[in-house]
């Protein structure tokens, strides 16, 4: 079976820059081990005048340059046609499209065998930056681009009840419940504990509640002088340019600087001492569908404290596998870190019940199998036609 993956995929595997790229790459490590597939993956690369194809472990990679100036206005025209070009080179037997929108719309379009993961609620996402042209242009045309790449689907594979809850109305195509794949270093992981380090892995910006975080480590230094904040991401302007300065402008004022440290964006070894260092994961979004770094941290055996928005509910086991608070709730935020930081105890429990689920559901060997089959079911289906 000639295999084309359509999505985002990272220049250098170790240096992963989101929970698409993450997902693609787990999903790709799991899948290598079926002899039966010619695995080609395709994605839009920015900074690269012409295509380039790369071959490695049996994957072949081709990077395809991304046209984006006025491309919401245009429909991402240019894109599409340098992609059905590349796929027409290919001749799949199948196409796996990632995110609802261009891919999906072009995997749907070359009219061989399809299936599509949608990631995120982009118009969600989008409705949650500040600005006149995101709110008038981007958001519009960004819901638009993914009704349609809903739309077109005729197979979906679901990584969360609430990608099904919020695309009920634009689902015409039939649905695989199958979650995301995290790194067996996750699960393999060992690492020296710190009793009072907080986590958050993701994106500086007002969707991820950072700032919410921080002001509880301002609440909960006096009961834990030795409490620390890692914050593992890069910032992110587009949401709130003036989020980032008066988060700095809070912690100098309440001279945080030893309990908060943003490490920036960080390759897969750094990240993973950072999840090994850490007692409890935390993440305080207002908007989020199934978080990679959720799986990863129940994956590594911690505690999690996140907000009961979108699809984290079904991730996060309350009172379980961690605890979940109203997003915005900093007292609520406090209290529940502060339960966990003094009581080790549960904190093991809570950590050991998580990699239980996580083993269970999130192992690439298990998710890349239930997709596999997947593939085949869909091929079956059209030789049947």
């Amino acid at each position: 079976m000639r295999l084309a993956i359509l999505g985002d995929y990272p220049r250098d595997i170790s240096r992963i820059g989101g929970g698409v790229e993450a997902v693609i790459a787990y999903l790709v490590q799991g899948l290598r081990h079926f002899a039966d597939l010619d695995i080609h993956i395709v994605t839009l690369r920015e900074g690269i005048d012409r295509e380039r194809v790369v071959q490695k472990d049996g994957i072949t990679v081709h990077s395809i340059p991304a046209a984006y100036r006025l491309a919401n206005l245009t429909f991402f025209i240019r894109n599409k046609l340098r992609l059905r070009r590349v796929l027409r080179s290919i001749q799949p037997d199948l196409i796996h499209a990632h995110i609802a929108g261009m891919y999906s719309q072009v995997a749907f379009s070359m009219g061989c065998p399809a299936v599509l993961t949608p990631h995120g609620i982009r118009h969600r996402e989008t409705s949650l930056k500040k600005g006149w042209l995101n709110q008038i242009v981007r958001y519009p045309l960004t819901r638009y681009d993914e009704r349609v790449g809903i739309q077109v689907a005729r197979h979906i594979i679901s990584i969360s009840p609430y990608i099904e809850q919020e695309f009920r109305t634009e689902i015409r195509g039939k649905v695989y419940p199958i979650e995301n794949p995290t790194s067996e270093s996750y699960f393999n992981l060992r690492g020296q504990e710190r009793p009072y380090r907080l986590l958050l892995a993701g994106h500086i910006s007002p969707r991820k509640g950072v700032f919410h975080l921080v002001q509880a480590v301002a609440r909960l230094r006096e009961r834990f002088p030795e409490i620390e904040l890692h914050v593992a991401g890069p910032v992110v302007s587009g949401y709130d340019p003036a989020y980032y300065p008066a988060m700095q402008a809070f912690i100098s004022e309440h001279a945080l600087q030893q309990q908060v440290q943003f490490t920036g964006r960080l390759d897969e070894t750094a990240l993973l001492q950072e999840y090994a260092a850490c007692a409890i994961f935390a993440l305080p979004s207002k908007q989020e569908t199934a978080p990679m770094v959720i799986e990863q941290a129940m994956a590594a055996g911690k505690p999690v404290v996140a907000t009961r928005v979108g699809g984290i509910p079904q991730l996060v086991a309350q009172g379980q596998t961690g605890l979940l608070v109203e997003h915005g709730d900093v007292a609520g935020l406090t209290e529940a870190l502060a339960r966990l930081l003094s009581d080790p105890v549960l904190r093991t429990r809570m950590g050991k019940q998580g990699k239980e689920a996580a083993c269970q559901r999130f192992r690439a060997e298990i998710v890349a199998r239930q997709t596999y089959e997947v593939y085949c079911e869909i091929l079956r289906e059209r030789a049947g036609e």
